[in-house]
């Protein structure tokens, strides 16, 4: 009985003391490792050390000397005592890994759930010169290429692809947009075209602004344009809009049938040309047929003359 009392006691009093060297052991740095993707560019920023040069710190310059070339980065950590005791603390990255996701990212801006990007009304809202309001859809399409990534990265402080497409990107498109369509009419005349005749126009200007603003920040445009036909804000603009459309159509199938009408007469016409051609052709060659028979019949007499449509020719006897 002593005997089982005394094992007890000894494990129990190393139970102890393992527990007190347990305790005082620093905690294992747990290696970080993290996989570059094909389409994401890596930075590995130190977050300590000199920082007294401040204007190359964070440039694109220090930026792109940061630039991770492996496809498997493991963080550095450092410890940081948090009590008396040096085993009180924890592991910390002394370095922080930075990724811009390259991948293209395609927007469709449009009023309805089914046909945009967003559930959202995210229709481009714009007004004429003679304040006729009217909503446009666009659709737009941007990508950062691998030499522009450290650009982005200076420029937009981390922030994603996405978050620029739905805000700035957006924003510019809109902006501009609008600025156009309230320089110009609804409709325009034989002088001056409106917004309906000058869509083209317009989206080529927006195109050149907002592909030239943003290569400027690292992104790629590479799609931008108008979704759709105009939806206008005032029900009777609309119904009236439509109602000259109907009418265009229906002027444009009378034209098309008139031309057609106009073009089988044509056609008839050098038929017939033709074909009377053809008869004269075949008349004039019997006459001649007739003149050369005539001729090898001639008996050395002098031949009487007949005067014809093609000229004279010789008669032919009749006996």
């Amino acid at each position: 009985m002593k005997k089982a009392v005394k094992i007890l006691l000894v494990v129990f009093i190393l139970s102890i003391i393992c527990t007190i060297f347990t305790g005082c052991i620093k905690p294992y740095d747990k290696p970080e490792l993290v996989t570059i993707e094909p389409s994401q560019t890596a930075f590995l920023i130190p977050l300590i050390g000199e920082t007294s040069n401040q204007k190359e710190f964070m440039s694109e310059k220090y930026l792109e000397n940061t630039k991770v070339a492996t496809k498997q980065v493991q963080i550095p950590h450092r410890w940081i005592q948090t009590g008396r005791r040096t085993y009180k603390g924890e592991w910390i990255a002394s370095m922080r890994l930075i990724i811009v996701e390259r991948k293209p990212e395609t927007r469709e801006w449009t009023e309805a759930t089914g046909t945009g990007t967003s559930s959202e009304n995210e229709g481009i809202v714009a007004e004429s010169k003679d304040s006729i309001g009217f909503m446009a859809r666009m659709n737009c399409s941007a990508q950062i290429d691998e030499g522009n990534a450290v650009r982005f990265l200076y420029r937009y402080n981390n922030k994603s692809l996405a978050e620029i497409m739905d805000f700035e990107i957006r924003a510019r498109a809109e902006s501009k947009f609008v600025e156009e369509c309230s320089k110009l009419p609804l409709s325009g005349t034989e002088e001056q075209k409106g917004v309906l005749e000058s869509k083209e126009e317009i989206m080529k200007m927006i195109r050149e602004d907002v592909t030239n603003y943003f290569a400027e920040r690292g992104i790629t445009i590479t799609t931008i344009g108008l979704k759709g036909e105009f939806t206008y804000l005032d029900a009777d603009i609309q119904k009236a809009i439509n109602d000259k459309f109907k009418s265009s159509q229906m002027l444009i199938t009378q034209k098309n049938e008139n031309e057609r009408v106009i073009s089988k007469a044509v056609a008839d016409a050098e038929a017939i040309r033709k074909q009377a051609e053809t008869i004269k052709y075949q008349i004039e060659l019997k006459q001649l047929e007739n003149a050369a028979e005539a001729i090898r019949k001639w008996d050395g007499k002098m031949p009487e003359y007949v005067s014809g449509e093609s000229g004279a020719i010789f008669s032919i006897p009749m006996k």
